[in-house]
């Protein structure tokens, strides 16, 4: 009797510590995954295992509103502080009562000479290396009901790899290249005014893998061996997929939470990886 009471005064601090909330407001939506803009001045966020490509499983985003509801900008400080520069951008160009406009891009760069985390022998060796990664999205969104919405978004990447290597006798250049086409729809169930549950999915449309490479080494004194090749390959649409399940709340006046479990799969590798996310963030007005 005792273990029921005590669970009961549990649930009762727990619900009483997740604040209702309008997430259809300005100020309450959901802003991740659709196309509206945060209503807050700054936004700080702090995301954990996070396996999306560009944003490299550890994140601690800074946003700041140009113009409320419509425009910010953000920085990625867990990129900048082991060398790396990851910026974006969210816009919001219609927002009307049953359906919003938006989208996003970012941008993220590193040079190994930059990432201090390396041994210094390895950042001289690979320092001609450049890395850039340019996603960018464009979302549909459709309060279709006060406790339901469908978010129907298009994202396009293009991730590069240019330089070279050169170690010992091997000098090698190589560009190497990747654009992907995805549909991302995405539903949010609103339960009680105070948790949102968020089922999504990337759907691959396009895959298309391109590398340059021009590879020399030197056999003896003199005499040198070089390889140039040149290829465009194409996967299959099905190659690769991603299911979202998550839920968010809010505590106190400030302070969000967003949960969730990601299945993704890789072919042709048949590789099927369920892997937890978890993220923080803060709206101050």
């Amino acid at each position: 009797m005792a273990h029921r009471k005590a669970l009961a005064a549990l649930l009762g601090l727990a619900s009483g510590c997740v604040h209702a909330r309008d997430f259809r407001s300005p100020s309450g939506r959901i802003t991740r995954a659709t196309a509206y803009t945060d209503h807050a001045r700054v936004r700080v966020d702090v995301d954990a295992l996070d396996l999306t490509p560009h944003r490299l499983v550890f994140n601690a985003g800074i946003s700041a509103t140009a113009i409320r509801s419509r425009l910010s900008f953000s920085l990625n400080a867990a990129h900048a502080a082991v060398g790396a520069l990851s910026v974006g951008s969210k816009f919001t160009l219609v927002d009307r009562r049953w359906y919003a406009l938006g989208g996003s891009a970012e941008l993220l760069y590193l040079n190994p000479r930059s990432l201090w985390v390396l041994r210094p022998a390895l950042r001289e060796e690979l320092g001609r290396l450049h890395v850039v990664s340019l996603p960018v999205q464009l979302w549909n969104s459709f309060p279709v009901l006060h406790w339901l919405q469908l978010h129907l978004g298009v994202g396009y990447q293009h991730a590069t790899v240019l330089g070279g290597i050169a170690g010992g006798q091997l000098v090698a250049d190589a560009d190497l290249a990747q654009r992907s086409l995805d549909l991302m729809p995405h539903l949010h169930f609103v339960v009680g005014q105070r948790v949102a549950l968020l089922a999504g999915a990337r759907l691959p449309m396009f895959r298309q893998v391109v590398s340059a490479v021009n590879a020399e080494v030197e056999t003896q004194p003199g005499v040198r061996v070089g390889l140039r090749s040149v290829e465009w390959i194409r996967l299959a649409p099905v190659s690769s997929w991603t299911l979202e399940f998550a839920a968010q709340t809010r505590f106190g006046a400030t302070t969000h939470l967003r949960a969730g479990i990601n299945v993704s799969a890789f072919r042709p590798l048949q590789l099927l990886v369920v892997s937890p996310s978890l993220s923080l963030f803060w709206r101050f007005r």
